[in-house]
């Protein structure tokens, strides 16, 4: 009845029994009465019986406990992709952009090919230059690692003014339904403009919030940020019939909006696009910024400004912005991009912002704190 050197209590129990010579309860001469003596052997039968049985039970859990194991080991789940390391993320971008002459060459070096991240929790923050980048990574999460392209039946076109703005937040949100969950979205002009995205892909457990910013233009949002997680398929499109809860400006955004989203998120993507009027221009808030997110433990990522297509060579970067932020991100290889890759002078068409977003990841598992799956 023992296995190993592990013995359950009560084999103990019987064993002690058993060396007290309890089969001596069994009459070697029939003297007792035959009752009694039937009554003493069913005891002792189903003693036995009941103490196998135990045995049973904690060597058929061992033995369930080496199969899945192994079977894990195996990873012999059909539906999971290929075991891919995180080294694959990391090395899916160049490090160093500064000796590559030309938008073939980069494209030849980025690994479109990347695993599938999880436990993400990103909020962007800017105007339309990081409005599609956000649209693009959700489409890539949604898709199962599948990115945007212009050959897709589905595809994220750069918003013109024919198809107007309230048709191009239904399409937009229908397309990453059931995972874009909020979309509190309306426009009348610059400054009355409401777009703030929350995407949640449960599978992988990742996490995108959108939120639009113009230059020094006030934040707009018409929900409460602490019922995030409980709207469901939610599209706010009607500027007539919304109440503005919140007209905040930046540092006030992550103090009263982004450091209350549950679970709090771990990046805040921020840019400022290329604004005249522009607040981040100045230290101050720069500084402000940095610590307000420093002081909720969100990890602060600023993203320098893509390049426009036809423009005297300028340095769009905020450089004093990239050394007070944890993380700089600095994307001035998009000035290699062609015109074909345009969609008009600031923005782009696939695979750009896949490119972007390639870029980001791949930074933010180079810092160690991004998980994949594999």
């Amino acid at each position: 009845f023992s296995n190993g050197s592990r013995k359950n209590p009560k084999l103990k129990t019987f064993e002690k029994l058993h060396n007290n010579k309890i089969m001596s309860l069994l009459p070697i001469q029939s003297t007792q009465p035959q009752s009694l003596r039937r009554r003493r052997l069913a005891v002792i039968l189903i003693t036995l019986v009941a103490l196998s049985f135990i045995n049973l039970q904690e060597n058929n859990g061992r033995n369930q406990a080496s199969v899945t194991d192994s079977y894990k080991h195996h990873n012999k789940f059909v539906w999971e992709p290929p075991p891919r390391r995180l080294d694959s993320l990391r090395d899916a971008f160049p490090n160093d952009v500064s000796s590559i002459a030309s938008y073939e060459d980069l494209h030849s070096l980025v690994n479109f090919d990347i695993p599938m991240p999880r436990d993400l929790n990103i909020v962007f923050m800017g105007d339309s230059l990081t409005r599609y980048q956000y649209l693009d990574l959700a489409f890539f999460l949604s898709r199962n690692g599948t990115w945007d392209r212009e050959d897709h039946d589905e595809h994220f076109e750069v918003k013109s003014t024919a198809v107007g703005w309230q048709n191009f937040f239904y399409s937009s949100h229908k397309m990453l339904k059931p995972f874009e969950t909020l979309c509190d979205c309306s426009r009348l002009g610059d400054n009355n403009a409401r777009e703030n995205r929350y995407f949640y892909e449960p599978h992988n457990n990742n996490r995108l919030t959108f939120l639009l910013k113009f230059g020094r233009i006030p934040f707009r949002s018409s929900w409460d940020v602490s019922y995030i997680n409980e709207h469901s398929d939610s599209l706010v499109n009607d500027p007539q019939n919304v109440d503005i809860a919140q007209t905040l400006n930046w540092t006030e955004v992550i103090d009263k909006f982004v450091c209350k989203i549950i679970p709090r998120p771990t990046f805040f993507v921020f840019n400022s696009g290329l604004w005249a009027d522009d607040e981040l221009v100045e230290v101050d808030v720069q500084t402000k910024i940095v610590q307000s997110l420093s002081n909720c433990n969100i990890i602060s990522v600023y993203k320098t400004t893509t390049i426009p297509m036809i423009d005297e060579p300028k340095n769009h970067n905020r450089d004093e912005m990239c050394q007070l932020a944890d993380i700089c991100y600095n994307v001035s290889w998009t000035g290699l991009v062609t015109p074909d890759k345009h969609a008009d002078n600031v923005h782009f068409t696939p695979p750009i912002y896949s490119m972007l977003n390639i870029h980001l990841l791949s930074m933010l598992a180079s810092g160690e704190v991004l998980a994949v799956n594999s």
